[in-house]
């Protein structure tokens, strides 16, 4: 795996002409998740190239979640998680940084270990046509691809899972914040990713910063059980 490929928590791709992120203490964040978006199938509206890191405290019980706060307040005090975007992949290691921190892979940061990643989209416009009607199958099989294939997991963009409810609704009428990136809790196959008692995270977006790709304005969240 390389440095810059997409991959949950360990070393991030950094260019040494940049400055590293920090919470407000000036200690440095941690990797949580890298996207190479040259490995990711095409999503409208998302970028085609570049990297998309998201930073959080690893030494924080709400791993630089803003707790109890608005959107707004979440945003302006974000010391505790950054989203970053480099819309070049710098490849020639010598100008990359690489004594970088990286979470203590230990059982309170919510991933166990440094996982590379594949994407696929299984509910696109595609789906019907390759397996057919779901509703017209057997319930057994029906009962499979919804375990293997529903909405729920780790994902870019679509519709957010929550394990309570939908912070969104508290926020001003009129604002629109759609999924940017979810990473849920995951316990199979050699994958372990656990958020407190079985919760998910969502980084949510504005649609107009997004098609600039300015993810100076990302909205943190998690919940649990």
């Amino acid at each position: 795996m390389h440095i810059w490929s997409s991959k949950f928590a360990g070393k991030p791709y950094w260019p040494k002409d940049k400055t590293y992120p920090c919470n407000k203490n000036a200690e440095p964040l941690v990797l949580l998740a890298q996207i190479n978006f040259e490995e990711v199938p095409a999503l409208e509206g998302y970028p085609t190239q570049g990297i998309l890191q998201f930073f959080v405290e690893d030494d924080d019980e709400m791993f630089g979640m803003g707790y109890d706060v608005g959107v707004d307040e979440a945003i302006e005090q974000a010391y505790g998680y950054r989203v970053i975007y480099h819309k070049e992949i710098v490849k020639d290691v010598s100008f990359l940084e690489k004594g970088l921190p990286c979470a203590a892979l230990d059982s309170d940061f919510p991933i166990a270990n440094e996982y590379s990643l594949q994407f696929e989209s299984p509910t696109d416009y595609r789906f019907e046509k390759i397996c057919g009607d779901v509703f017209e199958m057997d319930e057994s099989v029906g009962e499979y691809l919804y375990d293997n294939f529903e909405s729920m997991g780790s994902k870019i963009g679509g519709y957010a899972h929550f394990i309570q409810e939908d912070p969104r609704g508290y926020e001003k009428p009129g604002e629109n914040w759609v999924l940017l990136f979810q990473l849920d809790s995951e316990d199979d196959e050699g994958v372990e990713v656990m958020w407190g008692d079985c919760g998910v995270a969502n980084f949510f977006v504005e649609p107009k910063a997004l098609q600039k790709l300015d993810f100076s304005r990302v909205w943190y969240t998690w919940d649990c059980s």
